[in-house]
């Protein structure tokens, strides 16, 4: 399966997975939190639903990212991917928001929570269970260099967590009121912070930024196997659509080299780019005598 095939399936299989597993907690969680009387095990179940929401989103954002290229979108749909991201960070930060002030309510309430080793249990198995989907998430995310996954994960992370310190705020009881609340406080702050870093670097691929220095140094060592009377390569730009690439740079050659020879090499430097990296190249050659533009 090719690095595309695989990322696309990686999308909708953690979308899917997400989703049903989801729903699942939340009819759980929802049910033992109606039969036992517990607002704090309902609106946890609450939480978990919003999730399936956002794994909605990145199966959608895959579904047009995918969409083979046409008229309108030349270079394809790619990008619909990185809009996900930046959906699934907005969302995660608003739960990480939420999560912070409903911290602050447990303290400054300073409410226990009824004792219940049966919910308590429900809890702490629907905490494992999301722990364990987030990781998965992570390592998908992670091998297919997905934003949008990763931010799927933390929301799952975030579940997890939030569901564990209820389930710990039930065990301590009325003794250590404030620990539910304390450690919900510091979470929250890191999945804000999350959310923020998951925006920025979608947001970096949508507006287009410079090249990295490990991507001119790439282009640089290809130029140089590709002929040793390449002198300079400069004005690279990068534009990523997803999967799809394409770059455009210059090169300097010799000033009493034919224009024949110039385009025989600008020729191979761009087939050697899509040979190796599998960027859609655009490279010009210029005159050794000219001054950088």
């Amino acid at each position: 399966m090719s690095s595309v095939a695989g990322r696309k399936v990686a999308g909708f299989k953690e979308g899917l997975a997400s989703i049903f597993i989801n729903i699942a907690l939340f009819v759980i969680k929802f049910y033992f939190g109606l039969i036992h009387n517990s607002i704090a095990v309902v609106a946890d179940a609450i939480h978990t639903l919003s999730d399936a929401g956002t794994s909605v989103v990145v199966l959608i954002s895959f579904w047009i990212a995918y969409k083979p290229p046409d008229r309108g979108h030349p270079f394809g749909h790619g990008r619909a991917e990185q809009i996900g991201a930046v959906i699934v960070g907005t969302l995660l930060g608003v739960a990480g928001f939420e999560f912070l002030m409903s911290s602050y309510e447990k303290l400054s309430s300073r409410e226990a929570l009824t004792f219940s080793w049966f919910l308590v249990g429900i809890l702490l198995l629907s905490s494992l269970i999301k722990e364990l989907l987030a990781r998965w998430a992570f390592r998908l995310g992670g091998s297919y260099e997905s934003r949008s996954i990763v931010g799927d994960a933390w929301h799952h992370r975030s579940d997890a967590i939030a569901t564990a310190l209820l389930a710990l705020g039930i065990l301590v009881g009325a003794d250590y009121w404030w620990i539910d609340g304390v450690l919900g406080v510091i979470v929250s702050l890191i999945i804000v912070y999350t959310s923020i870093k998951i925006i920025l670097e979608a947001s970096r691929e949508l507006l287009g930024s410079e090249p990295t220095r490990h991507e001119e140094e790439l282009l640089i060592d290809l130029a140089r196997e590709v002929s040793p009377l390449i002198e300079d390569v400069h004005h690279i730009h990068i534009h990523k659509y997803g999967d799809h690439i394409e770059a455009s740079l210059h090169i300097k050659l010799p000033s009493t080299m034919k224009l024949e020879e110039a385009h025989e090499i600008a020729t191979k430097l761009e087939s050697k780019i899509k040979d190796k990296l599998g960027w859609e190249a655009t490279v010009h050659p210029e005159p050794q005598s000219r001054e950088n533009s």
